[in-house]
């Protein structure tokens, strides 16, 4: 074999086994394969014009429903919705102002919702963030106990009359994060810098294991709660990381085999709005969450008065 046959076939190897490998996890990690028409059905998503919120909204109107777009930025919204039309013309589409960092903003779109769809079929908690420098909601908390929590918090216990009346499904985005994570009640709301020997966001983590815990408590109390992990994605989530260049380039491989794309990772958050996912013995309080498409046990125990006690300080932050 000739040196430039062997040069060409190494690379083409190479790229045709990275091709394979690919593949085999996006068969691992789960796609829903239910494409029954949604018609008639009106889906409540927070975050739906970018990454997974975005795919999510797609999907549920390539199926018929209707959807209704909570979004900071209603410039942004309308972008969403031309990029949507480019591949389906099914569904509608209704952008909402949504800042999730404002309780005034978080009240005006439960009335809007109370006002203009009474009757919902769905209500998807999407939206989230995680950064590395200090940001503060309007009511001056940390931005990732007071957006990815405490937002998504009022904005159930706006709408729990509606939910409850129309047995509204509540889907709530969690991580598999939530395992390393503790909650910190003596810095509650409040920035904690990363130590030297922090690997990872540790109030990202919290505020995760947070959604957890609230989900296992609106399960008991009778709603049609289910929790998820989408996996780690790779989406506009990380804007805030602020990537150089060469980032790109150097984690491109790490990219290709092990991060999800936006849409396989909305696969969960779509098999948990429109599929019947929980059961007696797999919900959020025995310790049940979805990813990969279906029901796995998660590592973290959870205690009760832990869960009770997040909830006396959500209450308490939210004065509701």
């Amino acid at each position: 074999m000739s040196a430039s046959l062997l040069y060409l076939l190494v690379p083409v190897g190479v790229g045709a086994s990275l091709y394979v490998i690919r593949k085999l996890r996006e068969w691992k990690w789960g796609w829903v394969r239910n494409n029954a028409t949604l018609r008639g059905k009106v889906f409540i998503i927070t975050g739906a014009n970018t990454g997974l919120g975005f795919e999510t909204a797609q999907a549920l109107a390539a199926r018929q429903a209707t959807v209704i777009m909570g979004c900071r930025s209603m410039e942004r919204a309308g972008e969403a919705i031309r990029r949507i039309r480019q591949h389906t013309q099914e569904g509608e589409l209704v952008p909402l102002e949504l800042d999730l960092a404002s309780f005034a903003s978080v009240r005006q779109f439960s009335e809007a919702i109370k006002s203009r769809f009474p009757s919902f079929d769905c209500l998807v908690n999407n939206a989230g963030l995680a950064i590395r420098t200090p940001q503060y909601t309007k009511e001056n908390y940390e931005v990732h106990f007071g957006v990815n929590h405490l937002g998504h918090f009022l904005l159930v216990d706006l709408l729990k009359d509606n939910i409850r009346a129309n047995a509204a499904r509540v889907v709530v985005v969690s991580s598999k994060m939530h395992e390393k994570a503790r909650i910190d009640f003596d810095n509650l709301g409040k920035w904690v810098e990363r130590g030297p020997r922090d690997r990872f966001n540790n109030l990202y983590n919290n505020s995760k294991l947070m959604n957890f815990y609230y989900a296992r408590e609106l399960y008991k109390q009778g709603y049609n709660v289910h929790v998820l992990c989408p996996g780690l994605c790779h989406t506009d989530f990380f804007r805030d990381y602020n990537p150089r260049w060469y980032h790109y380039i150097l984690f491109s491989p790490v990219v290709l085999l092990f991060l999800r794309s936006a849409r396989q990772g909305a696969q969960n958050i779509i098999h948990c709005a429109t599929d019947n996912v929980n059961t007696e013995e797999k919900n959020p309080v025995t310790g049940y969450f979805v990813t990969n498409v279906e029901q796995t046990k998660s590592k973290f125990k959870f205690d009760d008065e832990t869960s009770e006690r997040l909830w006396r300080e959500s209450v308490k932050a939210l004065n509701v």
